[in-house]
């Protein structure tokens, strides 16, 4: 047995066999070789990434909930799954939303102590002195948003100046540890989610399509239909897709467990107490693909990038066999760029102009009483960074060993948080649609390609393929279903109207 099977490669500590981490630092540990991805489907490699990276890192300076979020339901929690985060360095941006945070802390510690004096002031009747305080307050707010954007933090983002390997470190080695964890999950095929959709982190799911043909049925008089692997289908699909010529495409072999499902089952979670594995070997995926299961599923999954990596197309696609039948389904998915106000970065100037600064001036003028109302139990939070992870831990505990019950699905998407719900432009919305409509035509040919050469009758199989390529899904009794009559997104009509309504800066 090689030392990767028995001890850590970074630490050299002694691991448990089948552990997916190191418990000593949480590096994730080398699979053995029976964990190899799956027939040679290489973990896509999401060209591309490093400016979806580096606005994401400035969006933690710019939105407080969004940061607040990734900490909470992503870096503090030790026990839950990771979603896929197609592009994004997941650890580089946690560790930018923990330094943002950490300087909110530092301001709402000095705003907590103004509004005290502020309360003890108007208390003994003194208005002066209340005045004076809420232009201390206005005063801190305002050199705290023009650090912020004008600052060295956020100009080191600029795209002359962005070094992923510089970001800031973690603020404790137990944040460390949790980090090598979550950057484990970016390189394996292994999705736990959580509630009902199990492609979290792909973007809007668009309308999927499926359809059953029989298998049995001979296509030549005389012959025999010859018996298949469904394994042996899903990898001439592969190997059709592969052959197409379109923007960054990549193949992975996907499973899909649901997160209350995986606890007493060490295929999926070695130790209660740990994370979720995020590698499938391909013993595994193959016996999913053969005898698919209520709770675990194994698809192929087709990826395009486009648009410096903030566009991603997806089909996912499952093949079920039975004795008679094959069924087909797919699911393309969009996940469109990010939302565009974390793209100021780039027209930043290194100074703002004294129309800016006005702008600064009265928008925090405005904010001020909010900001400074929030600041004392914002202070008293801020010493806690991980959002009571201690807390969630002793109830996490209790869940799973006492109850037996615990949903270890992934919960937010580090990347899907900061993504738009439409495309920002035309050409995108083409773009997804060429691939998606490519992609589909090839799996169908493929699988008339397949039934061919197995002396199936593929003539039902042909009609349906040209309902699905004309009209993108078939439903019940062959009704079609056509999305764009969705008012849906950020363009929608209500969406235009709640953006209309001037809401405080209370970050």
């Amino acid at each position: 047995m090689t030392q990767t099977d028995t001890t850590c490669r970074d630490c050299s500590a002694a691991t448990v066999p089948g552990a997916a981490f190191c418990g000593a630092c949480g590096t994730a540990l080398a699979a053995a070789d029976g964990a190899r991805t799956a027939r040679g489907l290489a973990v896509p490699r999401w060209d591309g990434g490093r400016d979806l990276t580096r606005y994401m890192c400035a969006a933690v300076f710019l939105d407080r909930s969004y940061a607040d979020s990734l900490i909470r339901d992503v870096a503090a929690e030790p026990h839950l799954g990771v979603a896929p985060a197609p592009g994004c360095d997941v650890p580089v941006v946690l560790r930018y939303a923990y330094e943002a945070n950490a300087r909110r802390h530092a301001r709402d510690l000095l705003l907590a102590a103004e509004f005290l004096v502020m309360a003890v002031a108007l208390l003994m009747g003194s208005f002066l002195a209340v005045w004076l305080m809420f232009l201390a307050a206005w005063a801190t707010t305002l050199l705290f948003a023009l650090s912020t954007q004008y600052g060295e933090r956020l100009q080191r983002l600029r795209p002359d100046r962005f070094d992923p390997a510089g970001a800031p470190p973690p603020p404790n080695e137990a944040v460390a540890q949790r980090l090598r964890q979550i950057d484990g999950y970016a390189h394996g095929n292994l999705t736990v989610y959580s509630g009902f959709s199990p492609f979290t982190g792909y973007g809007q799911e668009l309308d999927s399509w499926s359809l059953v043909f029989d298998v049995t049925a001979s296509g030549r008089e005389g012959v025999a239909p010859r018996d298949f692997d469904v394994t042996d289908l899903y990898a001439h699909i592969a190997r059709r897709i592969g052959e197409l010529s379109l923007p960054c495409l990549e193949l992975e072999e996907r499973v899909f467990v649901e997160g209350s499902a995986v606890l007493g089952d060490a295929r999926f979670l070695p130790e209660p107490l740990g994370r979720p594995l995020a590698q499938a070997g391909p013993d595994l995926v193959d016996a999913l693909k053969r005898a698919p299961e209520e709770t675990a599923r194994a698809y192929l999954v087709a990826h395009s990038s486009g648009w410096g990596g903030e566009l991603v197309t997806s089909v996912f696609l499952r093949l079920v066999r039975s004795d008679s039948n094959l069924f087909v389904e797919a699911l393309p998915t969009v996940l469109c760029p990010l939302l565009d106000r974390y793209r100021t970065i780039d027209t930043l100037m290194p100074r703002p102009s004294p129309r800016e600064f006005l702008a600064m001036v009265l928008q925090n003028l405005f904010s001020a009483p909010f900001v400074l109302l929030a600041s004392p139990g914002r202070a008293v939070t801020g010493f806690f960074p991980d959002f009571g992870m201690r807390k969630r831990l002793k109830r996490q505990h209790r869940q799973i060993t006492r109850l037996g019950m615990f949903d270890y699905g992934a919960r937010k998407s580090v990347r899907q948080l900061a993504s738009a719900t439409d495309h920002r432009r035309y050409f995108q919305k083409v773009d997804s649609g060429m691939v998606l409509k490519t992609v589909e035509r090839r799996i169908l040919d493929a699988l008339v390609e397949f039934a061919e050469d197995h002396d199936i009758d593929a003539g039902d199989l042909i009609r349906r393929q040209e309902t699905i390529i004309n009209n993108g899904i078939i439903a019940t009794a062959g009704a079609s279903v056509e999305s764009s009559a969705v008012a849906s997104g950020d363009r929608s009509r209500i969406s235009t109207i709640l953006k209309k309504i001037p809401r405080p800066n209370t970050d």
